[in-house]
C-alpha cells in the first residue's frame, strides 16, 4: 500500500524547508520511505489541492511498519508545533484518511492501521 503523510499548517511556509531537511536526514536510510517536499513554485509542483506538500511518502504491507514513521512524525509535529495528514495513493489519487500531531494528538498505529483496512 503507498501512503503519505503530509504536514499540516496554517504557516506551514514558514518552517517546510527546514523539516524537509530533518525528513531528509530521517529516511534517507530507509529503502521503502522519501521525503517530499513540493510546492507551487518550485520544481516538483504539489500533487495534492495544498500548495505545499512535506512529508513522508511510503510503501507498506502490515500495520507494524507503521510505527516509526509516526512516532518520527509525530516528535516532528510537536517541534514544529503542526498535524499530520495519513493518506492513501492508488490510481495517482490521494486520499487523507486520518490526522495526527500537536492540535489532534498522539498517533494511535492501531487505529490508523484500521482505517487503511491494513
Amino acid at each position: 500500500m503507498h501512503l503519505y503523510m503530509l504536514a499540516e499548517h496554517d504557516d506551514l511556509d514558514d518552517f517546510a524547508e527546514a523539516l524537509y531537511q530533518e525528513l531528509l536526514l530521517w529516511a534517507q536510510p530507509k529503502t521503502t520511505i522519501q521525503a517530499v517536499y513540493r510546492h507551487d513554485d518550485g520544481e516538483q509542483p504539489s500533487l495534492s489541492k495544498r500548495s505545499i506538500e512535506v512529508g513522508l511518502e511510503l510503501t507498506i504491507s502490515k500495520a507494524q511498519k507503521l510505527k516509526d514513521p509516526l512516532n518520527q512524525l509525530y516528535d516532528f509535529a510537536k517541534q514544529h508545533k503542526c498535524d499530520f495528514s495519513v493518506g492513501i495513493i492508488e490510481d495517482n489519487q490521494r486520499s487523507d484518511v486520518c490526522f495526527f500531531g500537536f492540535e489532534e494528538g498522539r498517533p494511535d498505529m492501531f487505529e490508523i492501521a484500521n482505517y487503511l483496512e491494513l
